[in-house]
């Protein structure tokens, strides 16, 4: 993928929704620092997202109900223990107990190395290194947010 291709997906999304894509990118109630939260919002933001980064140490809860509060397309979290996956598993969950079925969820992190299968069966819907300025990762993720809004056959979000 290159940039025109990826400015033709983010335009595709603002035509149909009158606004560009919205990430939440948010840490989960663990003890990993959130070194990877701005150099990659600021990637994101160079390709043309809307970037939210929402506070510190969540529970899975809260950061589905500032998802759907921000009226995000997606959350991005990194889980770098595999003792942590439970916990991206929760937060799809609580996504969808709580109305937001639409919002994709994206992990990265190398406690995700492991079962993938699994989590992609759990909710998951995109397994992923969190690299700044990996235009392959903005890519994935539109092509992600046009699934989402293709299966839902709707014009007018």
């Amino acid at each position: 993928m290159n940039i025109k291709q990826l400015e033709k997906k983010i335009n595709r999304i603002v035509e149909q929704q009158g606004r560009r894509p919205r990430i939440l990118l948010i840490h989960l109630e663990s003890d990993q620092t959130n070194h990877w939260t701005r150099p990659l919002a600021a990637s994101l933001a160079e390709f043309g997202f809307d970037i939210d980064i929402g506070p510190a140490h969540q529970t899975p809860l809260q950061a589905a109900r500032l998802a759907i509060d921000n009226d995000a397309h997606a959350v991005c979290v990194s889980i770098a223990e595999p003792d942590n996956q439970r916990l991206i598993v929760r937060l799809a969950e609580a996504l969808k107990e709580l109305g937001g079925t639409g919002i994709r969820v994206a992990g990265g992190g190398a406690g995700l190395d492991s079962n993938r299968e699994e989590l992609y069966g759990a909710g998951l819907d995109l397994i992923s290194d969190f690299e700044p300025a990996d235009i392959r990762l903005a890519g994935r993720l539109l092509d992600l947010l046009h699934e989402t809004h293709d299966r839902s056959g709707s014009e007018d979000d």
